[in-house]
């Protein structure tokens, strides 16, 4: 699979159910979320003004675009369910073979600028990679059909490489009627 036909066919409305197991808290959290996935073009202003803020030249953007969430969490069961809700700009930049980079203006596991390595195995599943400050992240993305697609995400310590976190959920492309 190319990032050009990942993004297209993540491209919509999805809804979310996620399990999550903090391994550093010895907890379990669901999180039900609604993501909204929205491609833009490689002239849009956000884009522009990100590379331009970030100062990256180093590579054609390609399919670029933008995510937004929100979602409930049932992390502590004695609080009210957490609302969690933003978004972030993504934009791809190719190398060889189906491989590159994704420059995010917020990452998965640090809410900072980031860039995720990616590459796609055989079956189409990309592969993510980013190293943060004090995390490194892994998340897996697939399609199962046209509209379900499942994540897993690992999230280690970057100088102990321990596990910290690990999650699965499973996404359905909401359908207009």
């Amino acid at each position: 699979m190319e990032i050009e036909a990942f993004v297209k066919q993540s491209e919509g409305n999805w809804i979310s159910m996620r399990s999550g197991h903090s391994l550093a808290f010895k907890q379990f959290e669901e999180v039900l979320s609604n993501i909204k996935i929205r491609l833009l073009k490689a002239n849009d202003q956000k884009v522009i003004s990100f590379l331009k803020n970030t100062n990256y030249s180093q590579g054609e953007p390609i399919s670029p675009f933008e995510i937004e969430w929100s979602g409930q969490s049932n992390w502590d069961e004695e609080k009210p369910k957490e609302e969690m809700q933003g978004s972030s700009l993504l934009i791809p930049v190719e190398n060889l073979n189906n491989s590159g980079i994704i420059l995010r203006s917020q990452g998965y596991a640090e809410q900072i600028e980031a860039i995720s390595k990616y590459y796609f195995l055989s079956d189409g599943t990309i592969v993510l990679s980013t190293k943060y400050a004090q995390t490194i992240a892994e998340e897996r993305i697939w399609f199962l059909n046209e509209h379900v697609r499942c994540r897993s995400s690992v999230i280690r310590s970057v100088n102990e490489k321990a596990i910290l976190q690990t999650s699965f959920a499973s996404e359905v492309r909401k359908l207009s009627s």
